[in-house]
C-alpha cells in the first residue's frame, strides 16, 4: 500500500553515520481514516523499517500497533452493563508475534424490564475464552498484511460479536489494541505501508 502521509526531519549523512540510519526505528502515528480518506475511529502505528534507494527521500514503514481513540471508547461505555476485557498473545504465519487486546460490552434484552444488564462471572469467562479462541484461530494462520486488512474491516470483531451473543447478549466486541511484542527480521517484500517523505 502507497501513502505519502507525514513529513519527518533527519540528519544529514556525516561521516560514517548515515542519514538512513537515524530514522531507522522510528514510530509514527497517523488517524487510520486519514491513509485511507474515511472516517476511522482507529489510530495505527508505523514504524520506519528502510529508506528507498535513489534520490527519492522516501522511509519504507511497516505495520507497529492499532489503537482506538478515546473519545470512541468513551462512547461505548455506559452504566449497568458489564465490560469484559482480556488480551491474547499470537503469532502470525510470517513470525510477528502480536498481543491483542478485545472488549465487549453487554446490552439490554429487547424485553427487558430491569435496570441493569450484568453478565454473571460465569457467562464473563466464557465469553473471555471465546474471543481468545477466535482471535488466535484466525491470527495464527494468516500473515500479518491479512490481519492488519482484517482489523481494518473489522470482520473478527463481528464474527466475536455473534459468538458472545449465544452466551449473553453483546452490543459491541471489538478490538481495542494491538501491541507488536516481536518482529522477525526485516525483509523488503514485508512492508506493507509506504512512503512518507523525509527533508
Amino acid at each position: 500500500m502507497n501513502r505519502s502521509f507525514t513529513k519527518s526531519p533527519v540528519n544529514v549523512s556525516a561521516g560514517k553515520k548515515l542519514s538512513s540510519d537515524t530514522i531507522k526505528g522510528r514510530v509514527y502515528e497517523s488517524n487510520l481514516g486519514d491513509l485511507h480518506n474515511i472516517n476511522n475511529y482507529k489510530k495505527i502505528q508505523l514504524i520506519v523499517d528502510d529508506t528507498a534507494s535513489g534520490e527519492n527521500k522516501t522511509a519504507l514503514t511497516n505495520f507497529h500497533g492499532l489503537d482506538t481513540t478515546k473519545d470512541h471508547l468513551c462512547s461505548l461505555i455506559m452504566k449497568w452493563h458489564s465490560l469484559i476485557e482480556t488480551f491474547v498473545d499470537v503469532k502470525t504465519t510470517d513470525g510477528f508475534l502480536l498481543r491483542l487486546f478485545p472488549i465487549a460490552f453487554t446490552q439490554r434484552n429487547k424485553y427487558q424490564l430491569r435496570a441493569t444488564t450484568y453478565a454473571q462471572n460465569s457467562q464473563i469467562k466464557q465469553i473471555r475464552r471465546r474471543m481468545r479462541e477466535i482471535i488466535a484461530k484466525f491470527v495464527s494462520r494468516h500473515s500479518l498484511k491479512d490481519v492488519v486488512n482484517n482489523l481494518i474491516h473489522e470482520t473478527l470483531s463481528k464474527e466475536m460479536t455473534e459468538a458472545a451473543k449465544k452466551i449473553f447478549p453483546i452490543k459491541h466486541c471489538i478490538i481495542r489494541k494491538v501491541k507488536t511484542i516481536k518482529r522477525p527480521r526485516y525483509d523488503s517484500k514485508f512492508i506493507i505501508f509506504i512512503y512518507f517523505n523525509l527533508f
